[in-house]
């Protein structure tokens, strides 16, 4: 079992309401774990979204949680924010003054005035609460590495690098991205399902050529906990089995019955 000092990362995903996970680099083993990550947040209430700059393939389709990976990214929208009770405000709308626009905020009657110090504005795409990045920003063209500028920034990398940017870092040189958050995902607090489970498992599989190469104790160790969350939920009604004794004897069991099938005759 590995040990990751997450004291730092848990406090960020604890305090998060949305979170970002960014994959420079494309492979089954990077996206697989993303998406376990990111589903596993999900299930938490928590907005997430899994930015990776090349489009995946038919290799992806098996893995779960595509539906939150996004390919494309930009820096330039503006976000304007009040600090201000958002019950005193009656409406909010725009209007065109000779070419330039015009936000207009009508508080309700009897509420105090915005002042210039509650208006907070952000022009960076990164705006999620809570940020992964898998290994190396520099990889990315220079407006997507960019977004490393603003926002709480985690680390999880193979190489032994520091970056400015990142609040917490895992180095793990040792071990695939779907090994490092297998053992990682529990330390924060987040459950594995049958759907994480499968995403991290695909990764191991592949990252390790079937458990072949670049293994340890650890991630066969990591695949029994993966296999483990693969499974039906033992709480829910489950077909009865028939011992293997009575399918040896019998000649094996009938499609979608619970009865042998019959002996052939001559």
């Amino acid at each position: 079992m590995k040990n990751y000092n997450v004291t730092e990362i848990k406090n960020l995903v604890d305090a998060s309401k949305s979170a970002l996970v960014v994959v420079p680099t494309l492979s089954i083993d990077a996206v697989g774990a993303a998406l376990a990550l990111a589903l596993t947040l999900k299930k938490q209430g928590k907005e997430v979204k899994v930015f990776c700059p090349q489009k995946t393939d038919q290799n992806y389709q098996k893995l779960s949680g595509l539906e939150l990976l996004v390919d494309s990214y930009t820096n330039s929208d503006l976000i304007v924010s009040l600090d201000y009770p958002i019950d005193q405000i009656e409406a909010v709308s725009y209007n065109d003054d000779g070419g330039h626009l015009n936000l207009v905020v009508k508080t309700k009657s009897g509420a105090s005035k915005v002042e210039t110090k509650q208006i907070l504005i952000n022009n960076s795409g990164s705006t999620a609460d809570v940020c992964f990045m898998l290994g190396d920003e520099s990889v990315m063209d220079t407006a997507a590495a960019s977004m490393v500028n603003q926002g709480n920034w985690i680390l999880i990398t193979p190489a032994q690098v520091s970056k400015a940017w990142a609040k917490a870092t895992i180095f793990d040189p040792d071990a695939p991205f779907s090994e490092i958050f297998t053992f990682l995902l529990p330390m924060l607090g987040l459950n594995l399902d049958m759907d994480s489970g499968k995403d991290l498992l695909i990764g191991l599989r592949v990252a390790t050529q079937s458990f072949s190469v670049n293994v340890s104790p650890e991630t066969f160790e990591a695949g029994a906990i993966c296999l483990r969350a693969t499974q039906p939920d033992e709480t829910l009604p489950q077909m009865e089995a028939t011992p293997i004794e009575n399918v040896e004897k019998t000649g094996g069991i009938a499609p979608g019955t619970n009865k042998a099938n019959p002996t052939p005759t001559a």
